[in-house]
This record gives C-alpha cells, sequence and structure tokens, in this order.
C-alpha cells in the first residue's frame, strides 16, 4: 500500500535536505580560510542554493507541520550566510551560531526522513483492507 500524502512530503523533506547539505558545502568551505578565494560562480550557486530554501522552507515547513519549530533557526542560519564571502567574515560566535542552527534544522529534518520513511515500510507491509480498517478505528469522535 502506498499514500500519496506520505510521498509528498518525503519527496518534499529529500529535496529540503538535499539544499541544506549543498548550502553546509559552502558554508564549510567559506570557513575554511586555507582555500582559495571564492570565485563568482561559487558565489552564484550559494545564492541559488539559498534562493530554493527560502522559496520553499515555508511551505515545505507547514506540509511537514514542524513550521514554528524550524522556521526561526532555518532562517537565522539563512540571513547569517548571505554569501560565502560573508560567512568567512564571521566572528567565532556567529560562527558557532550558524553550525549550531544548521545542525538543529539538519538533524530535525534527518529525524523527521527517517520517521516518514519508517511509516512507509509499515504501509507497504499492510494490506489495503488493513489500511482502510486502521483508518477507520483511528479518525477522531466527532462531538454533537
Amino acid at each position: 500500500m502506498r499514500d500519496k500524502e506520505l510521498e509528498t512530503k518525503l519527496r518534499l523533506l529529500t529535496l529540503q535536505l538535499d539544499n541544506w547539505k549543498k548550502l553546509h558545502d559552502f558554508i564549510t568551505y567559506g570557513l575554511d580560510k586555507a582555500k582559495p578565494i571564492i570565485s563568482v560562480e561559487q558565489e552564484r550557486q550559494f545564492t541559488e542554493i539559498r534562493a530554493h530554501l527560502l522559496q520553499e522552507m515555508e511551505h515545505v515547513f507547514k506540509k511537514l507541520n514542524i513550521l514554528g519549530e524550524l522556521s526561526g533557526k532555518s532562517m537565522n542560519v539563512l540571513q547569517r550566510g548571505v554569501s560565502v564571502r560573508g560567512v568567512r567574515e564571521l566572528s567565532s560566535d556567529e560562527v558557532r551560531r550558524l553550525e549550531t542552527e544548521w545542525n538543529a534544522v539538519f538533524t530535525k529534518l534527518g529525524v523527521m526522513q527517517g520517521q516518514l520513511k519508517a511509516q512507509r515500510k509499515e504501509l507497504a507491509e499492510q494490506t489495503t483492507f488493513a489500511y482502510h480498517l486502521n483508518r477507520l478505528f483511528r479518525r477522531p469522535a466527532t462531538a454533537h
């Protein structure tokens, strides 16, 4: 048995996680002062990833019911990391906050992905009849 809503959530979450990983790669590059100077192409790619996250974040977080929990932390990361060059110039306290908040968002998204995959596996093992029977008995009673 497959649940279309579950598959949509997993797809959105996977895309979001991929962009958070890419953002982290650029942040890590920017923080490594031994690396060569940042190119225009790297800045463009960084801005593109940031734009994707900014555009999709509210939709994805709302769909996953974690908007209130992660919105502030996500925005802090995206506002602190305005460019790869900007990341390179952050103070050590700002870097720690950036890394801590990025990790909090990434960890929560990863945990959610694991939970959704577990739901998918559980659902795949159910028959259509069992699925509908479970849905029938899970519905909350309505007050009259």
